[in-house]
């Protein structure tokens, strides 16, 4: 059997998502693997006759109709689209208290300053986590924690590199607003892993040096407002389409 690289099997699913056909092709050619990915998304085996399976079929429709090169891989997308839809399926049909689960800090690779008064993107999630996370949070922790490996940071450089004046906030505000101003520099980012500072300069007037010095918290805020981390977007100041 032909080995299928990445770059293909993207490819293949941009083109499914011209047609109808071309999108019930592919999902037909697919279903082994979409039921290997959903097993090993549960952590359990998924047949064909299982809800999980049809849940995970309308998921990888839904990954292929929203999927464009800014996400990724396609079946990484695809893997987080089923563990949400899955979930919302196992929230429809739980008991009460069923999807608490006690997390600690720790789980973001460093502990958070709880005297820190400053509010910081790392601090935020881990307040909120150390109490209780359901499982569509914590795949997309786990998730951004691997996307992030590729730009050489972790959840611990973000205790380190987060705004924590209100001042830097702003500032830090103004060249996400930069990065996401039409035509938006989020593609160039991902392509090239650094963030565009010449171009976002000529849209904002920032400091160079705080823009180095928060680089990887700038990089990790943009990878999540482009990407599908509702959740964990949520404690991320700025907001695409603001206008202030």
């Amino acid at each position: 059997m032909e080995k299928r690289t990445t770059d293909a099997e993207n490819e293949r699913a941009l083109l499914a998502a011209k047609d109808t056909d071309s999108l019930d092709r592919f999902l037909k050619e697919e279903q082994q693997h979409i039921l290997r990915l959903t097993g090993k998304v549960l952590n359990k085996s998924i047949t064909e006759s299982d809800d999980e399976y049809s849940v995970a079929l309308m998921a990888v429709s839904e990954a292929v109709k929203n999927y464009d090169r800014t996400r990724g891989d396609f079946w990484s997308y695809a893997a987080f689209v089923i563990k949400s839809r899955e979930t919302d399926l196992y929230r429809k049909n739980k008991k009460p208290g069923e999807n608490e689960i006690t997390v600690s800090p720790e789980i973001f690779g460093g502990e958070a300053d709880e005297d820190d008064p400053a509010i910081t993107l790392q601090n935020d999630i881990s307040l909120k986590t150390a109490t209780y996370v359901d499982n569509a949070l914590r795949y997309e922790i786990d998730a951004l924690g691997e996307k992030l490996e590729a730009y050489g940071i972790s959840f611990f450089d973000l205790a380190e590199c987060s705004p924590k004046a209100k001042k830097s906030r702003n500032a830090c505000s103004l060249v996400l607003k930069a990065i996401f101003t039409p035509p938006p520099l989020i593609e160039e980012l991902i392509k090239s892993k650094t963030l565009p500072i010449k171009k976002i300069l000529e849209r904002q007037k920032v400091s160079r040096k705080l823009i180095d010095r928060h680089r990887k918290y700038l990089i990790s805020a943009s990878l999540i407002l482009a990407g599908d981390y509702p959740a964990i977007a949520e404690y991320i100041p700025f907001k695409k389409g603001a206008t202030e």
